[in-house]
């Protein structure tokens, strides 16, 4: 704030920074923006213009980003339809703004945005939609595409800029290369938080995955737990009839029919914990939700996945015991008694 106090000193600094950046080697492409996606990010109200303006506290939000340059094609970001920013869109021309595809469908389902106005921030200032760019989950990635909207920094900036660089080098590397053209700008600026995009998207995933972490630790001893105990019943349950199994095999019993009576004895209870699982894990979905990615609560496929799962680690458990039972000696089994 101290040497870029008002949005026109900001501005020049941002194309000398890019010209400067320009020439670098090793860079693909590179940008300046007010933030990047996963890392902050300003929500702004907005309100269409050619329908009744709610009150401010009424009004939608959503995240609003001031971008330089060449952000699109750093980020790889698609634009749908319309155009890009330009050399017309100054601070004194026409407000545009370009909107995510999502908030098109949100904000004008079934109708074409391009040429339309939103009145942005709570000043109600005016933008003319100019295009339509793909969507980004910009403050967390659980949360689904809605409404965004770009703006050029031409017309708005704020005091903390983010310089983006797309390269194949290490982050060391393109750090020293970024710092040297900003020396030539400013020696006075220093870069505060050189880090590579992947190391924000572990930090923005980093609690979801601990936790499921967590939850995939506890499943896998709930699991081995209820293993243990299905084949100790079982098993239990086949020492105690012993004698009745050496009876059914002296009068003719075969192998199969052994197998066959014990791994019933032994699923049926099985079939009945399954059932009320899902039916569990149906109803509470809702709660593991927030956690996942892409990726139903109620997803068909993941919960036949783990019941056939369970079902699989159930029925080995009730195996063993069984074909134990099966190799039983008629003659020893009926001494037993």
């Amino acid at each position: 704030m101290a040497q870029y106090p008002d949005a026109p000193s900001r501005q020049r600094f941002i194309e000398q920074t890019l010209n400067a950046l320009r020439d670098v080697p090793g860079l693909e492409s590179a940008t300046i923006s007010g933030d990047i996606p996963l890392a902050g990010g300003n929500r702004t109200l907005y309100a269409r213009s050619d329908r009744d303006v709610p009150p401010i506290e009424k009004r939608a939000n959503g995240p609003s980003h001031d971008i330089a340059p060449e952000y699109f094609k750093t980020w790889g970001i698609p634009l749908l339809t319309g155009r890009e920013f330009n050399e017309h869109d100054v601070a004194d021309g026409q407000m545009v703004c370009l909107i995510s595809q999502s908030g098109a469908k949100k904000v004008y389902p079934n109708e074409n945005p391009i040429g339309k106005t939103l009145l942005v921030t709570s000043l109600g200032v005016p933008c003319e939609i100019v295009g339509i760019v793909g969507d980004v989950r910009s403050i967390r990635v659980a949360d689904a595409p809605g409404m965004e909207f770009y703006r050029p920094s031409a017309q708005e900036n704020f005091p903390f800029l983010n310089v983006t660089v797309r390269s194949n080098l290490k982050v060391e590397a393109v750090t020293k290369l970024v710092q040297t053209a900003l020396t030539q700008v400013n020696p006075g600026l220093a870069i505060a938080v050189p880090q590579t995009m992947d190391a924000v998207v572990a930090q923005a995933l980093g609690q979801a995955r601990l936790m499921m972490w967590l939850l995939g630790i506890f499943a896998g001893v709930a699991l081995l737990l209820a293993s243990i105990g299905i084949y100790g019943a079982v098993a239990y349950t086949v020492e105690q009839r012993t004698g009745e199994i050496g009876v059914r095999m002296a009068l003719g019993a075969q192998t199969r029919d052994v197998l066959r009576l014990v791994v019933n004895q032994g699923m049926k209870p099985v079939v009945v914990g399954l059932v009320i699982g899902i039916l569990s894990a149906i109803a509470l979905g809702r709660l593991i939700a927030s956690q996942l990615y892409q990726v139903s609560a109620h997803n068909p496929a993941l919960l036949g996945g783990a019941t056939a799962l369970l079902a699989a680690i159930a029925l080995i458990a009730c195996l063993l015991p069984a074909r134990r039972a099966a190799l039983v000696d008629p003659v020893q089994a009926l001494r037993t008694e």
